[in-house]
């Protein structure tokens, strides 16, 4: 069975190969494909949350040459984007079986959702109509992806600050990855909600759905989703904040703070209308104000990026973390800004299926991404001892990450060791089997590395 599975991923690998242009190793290229993928999200996003643009955009005609010519670059971007993440892990993952068996569902996934696209274009174009069977299906992947993705994340994160409680960084991602979990099994029950109640096709004709009301389960979801995004995006701004704060000794407090402060305003300004602080009167205004709205996050997502990237130009000597540091500011900047489309209320064509569509794989790099920085670091020894030497808050975060994951590496192979060891006795001893559990070797294990402290 893993074999077929292996061929079946080669054989796509191939296919993809047949129509690119060159390697995407090169920096250049895959920074103007994510910043087009980028423009892609900020287009596609507002005419997903803007039903003023839509309306005069179906008015003049353009609706759907637009939505082909958007979903063409989606489409494409995109596989340029996996095949720059296949590119980049190719060495990481033959030292872990879970990240090969994560890209594998990863790709088969991606290319699921490519072929729904290709197929409700199909549909646009030949029937001026489409199912929204298939919007159900990429919303349902794209989101189960992520919940399953930022599950694993969570309890690697909370377990490496176990074995590490002095990084607080690592403490409160974890927390915002738990928050990114609730949030998402939030939003995709009530986008299911939403979707079951959609006709069996959707064209030009079809009005849009009536707003949830007050006290239905429609509404009380988009509330609870309504928090648990904020905490999610609190909770890593708070731990981007304090990565980045040796900054503010360059810079200055103050100017640290004005600028580290913009994304959370911006944030905190798009729920003003929810408190009838400001409400537009006019329909211009209220078209700019929807603009506003609809990009909350994308704020958020240039934030953590520039915060990577930085981070990961104080690693000349070693290409891979660079690399990884690179991956993950790319996976932040397109997971903030995929995640604010939803298709439960759009219409025809369907805007937003473009974004929807990264949005599972932006999680993928940004796990992958931290997991392949932690595994680099535990590996490499001259590396670690370089970054215990560094007074940066990136490098400090690199070197928990890291000596986390090497202490729970070592202590999984001295569990099996012992084991192993408990087995051979037993069958000495005429099968009396010993009371010492796993998690009584651990234990142990504990008690001796705090007394050697």
């Amino acid at each position: 069975m893993r074999k077929t599975g292996n061929t079946t991923i080669s054989l796509l690998n191939k296919f993809y190969n047949q129509f690119a242009f060159d390697s995407v190793d090169n920096a250049t290229k895959i920074n103007i494909i994510v910043y087009t993928v980028l423009a892609l999200i900020v287009i596609d996003t507002s005419l997903n949350q803007n039903s003023e643009m839509r309306s005069h955009l179906e008015t003049s005609g353009y609706s759907v040459p637009l939505f082909v010519c958007m979903a063409i670059v989606a489409i494409g971007g995109q596989l340029y984007i996996l095949q720059y993440v296949r590119q980049k892990s190719s060495q990481i993952r033959k030292k872990a079986a879970y990240l090969r068996i994560s890209y594998n569902i990863v790709f088969l996934i991606q290319y699921l959702v490519v072929s729904i696209f290709v197929l409700v274009l199909v549909q646009l174009i030949t029937t001026q109509q489409y199912s929204p069977i298939a919007l159900t299906i990429v919303t349902t992947v794209t989101y189960g992806l992520t919940i399953g993705l930022m599950g694993i994340f969570t309890i690697i994160f909370f377990s490496w600050y176990k074995s590490n409680r002095n990084s607080v960084v690592i403490l409160i991602y974890g927390l915002s990855f738990a928050a990114v979990v609730i949030a998402s099994a939030i939003f995709l029950t009530g986008s299911l909600n939403r979707l079951v109640e959609k006709p069996a096709y959707i064209s030009a004709d079809v009005a849009p759905s009536a707003k949830s009301k007050p006290g239905s389960l429609g509404y009380d979801l988009a509330k609870m989703y309504h928090y648990a995004d904020i905490v999610s995006f609190l909770l890593k701004w708070v731990a981007t904040a304090l990565l980045l704060y040796h900054y503010s000794q360059k810079m200055g407090k103050t100017k640290y703070w004005i600028l580290i402060s913009l994304p959370l305003v911006y944030f905190a300004g798009t729920y003003l209308d929810d408190y009838h602080l400001f409400e537009p009167h006019t329909e211009m205004g209220k078209l700019y104000w929807d603009l506003y709205t609809s990009l909350n996050s994308t704020a958020g997502g240039i934030l953590f990026y520039v915060g990577f990237v930085v981070a990961a130009r104080h690693f000349h000597g070693n290409m891979a973390v660079r690399d990884y540091l690179v991956m993950c500011g790319f996976g932040f900047l397109l997971f903030f800004s995929a995640g604010q489309s939803t298709l439960a209320n759009t219409l025809y064509p369907p805007f937003g299926l473009a974004t929807m569509s990264l949005y599972g794989l932006s999680t993928y790099m940004i796990l992958l991404a931290l997991y392949s920085c932690a595994i680099s670091v535990s590996e490499d020894i001259e590396l670690r001892k370089s970054i215990k030497k560094s007074t940066l808050r990136e490098s400090k975060f690199l070197d928990s990450m890291g000596t986390a994951h090497m202490e729970r590496d070592l202590t999984r192979r001295i569990v099996l060791k012992a084991r192993e060891e408990q087995k051979e006795r037993i069958q000495k001893s005429a099968g009396i089997k010993s009371s010492l559990t796993d998690e009584d070797i651990i234990t142990i294990i504990e008690e001796a590395e705090r007394d050697a402290r």
